[in-house]
Order: C-alpha cells, then sequence, then structure tokens
C-alpha cells in the first residue's frame, strides 16, 4: 500500500455540513506552502488543502514527477505522473470520507505541474472533479485516460504570455484539444511569466465565485 500524500489543511468551521473541498495541487519544485496563501480568499466553510509532492528534488522543493532534458529535447516520467495522478484521486476520496466534504463539490487549483495533473485527474476520472482551475499548465495527453463519457468539469485556463518556463503556445494546443474532445472551458491570459500576478488571481476567484 501506498503511503498517504502530506499535506496542509484548513478545515470548515461547520462539521455537521457537507462542504466543498479546494484541492491546491503545487508545481515541480516547490511545495505545499506554495498555494496554500489561497486559502484566504475562500469562506471559511470551505475544506481547503494543500497535497506536498512525493518527490524530493531539495530541501523544501518537491515534484509530482521527473521532468528530463537530452539534447535540449524535454522528456518527463510518464509512469510516475500517473502514480501521482491516482495517488492524488486516492488522497481526495479519502478526505472526503475524512472531513465530511460534499464529493459533488471538489476543486482542483493547480499551478504548473499541479495544473497539468490536475487535466489528467479532471478528464480521467468524469463526475469526480467538479471545478479545474488550471494555471500555467497544459495538456499532457500522454497521462490522460480519456472516457468515453463526457466529462462536465468547469474549467478555467490561464497562462502568462511571457511564460518562458512553459510557453504560452502551449496553452494554445491544450485549447485545440479540449475543443476536439469537446470539453468547455474558460481562457483568459496576462502580462506575466511564469506565476500569478493579482489580475490573474482576480480573474479566477470571481470565475470560482458561482460554481459551487
Amino acid at each position: 500500500m501506498n503511503s498517504r500524500l502530506y499535506y496542509n489543511k484548513r478545515l470548515s468551521r461547520n462539521k455537521s455540513n457537507k462542504d466543498p473541498l479546494i484541492v491546491l495541487l503545487h508545481g515541480y519544485g516547490s511545495n505545499e506552502n506554495d498555494l496554500f496563501s489561497f486559502k484566504n480568499f475562500f469562506d471559511e466553510n470551505y475544506n481547503i488543502v494543500s497535497f506536498r509532492a512525493p518527490i524530493t528534488i531539495y530541501e523544501g522543493m518537491f515534484a509530482w514527477y521527473d521532468i528530463f532534458y537530452q539534447n535540449n529535447i524535454k522528456s518527463f516520467d510518464e509512469i510516475k505522473a500517473i502514480e501521482s495522478s491516482k495517488s492524488i484521486v486516492d488522497e481526495i476520496k479519502q478526505i472526503c470520507k475524512e472531513f465530511n466534504c460534499d464529493e459533488k463539490r471538489i476543486t482542483i487549483i493547480g499551478f504548473s505541474q499541479g495544473a497539468i495533473l490536475g487535466y489528467s485527474i479532471a478528464l480521467s476520472n468524469p463526475g469526480l472533479i467538479k471545478n479545474l482551475v488550471a494555471l500555467s499548465g497544459y495538456v499532457e495527453e500522454k497521462i490522460i485516460e480519456f472516457n468515453s463519457k463526457k466529462t462536465n468539469t468547469s474549467i478555467y485556463v490561464s497562462h502568462g504570455k511571457n511564460d518562458n518556463t512553459i510557453p504560452y503556445l502551449e496553452s494554445k494546443k491544450t485549447l485545440e484539444i479540449l475543443k476536439e474532445k469537446g470539453i468547455k472551458y474558460n481562457y483568459n491570459s496576462f502580462n506575466q511569466g511564469h506565476g500569478v500576478n493579482q489580475e490573474n488571481l482576480n480573474s479566477f476567484l470571481n470565475w470560482l465565485k458561482n460554481k459551487y
């Protein structure tokens, strides 16, 4: 049996209700504290968990899967990416049971590598994720098991026009894949690099307001 993922949590003040669950997935080289600051922007009756990726790069720096470069060609550990995706799904289901979360109101907010896994989770598991906020990531078809059952996940996509880590054009390819699969989305681009500026933050928070 795989060990549980480590995570930060802020649970709903009202333990008797089945309240929404927000899952935060950090990017490559970051940790569970990175996106956890987003908790302050959500209602106190939301359950919020921020996972730490399982691979240690350096102290305080973690990854969901390894990335490789050879002769300027980028590749990645597809097997570990799929394993991480499935581990997160298992954790979400367990957390919903442990903390009385509403299984029908689960939101993933993922940045970079976390957004890539967010797509994998939402598109491989129709009906599991209500909302996906995919920040500075892209759809990686190699780690998605597209289901014959169409996903009903509401998807917010954003990318920085000056992103040198995951190029802006990657997000354009993602839109083509989503269109091809008949998956609806809300797309936004911002004058930023590989990060989330205030405009981007306000944008996805406003988008989420009416999604619960």
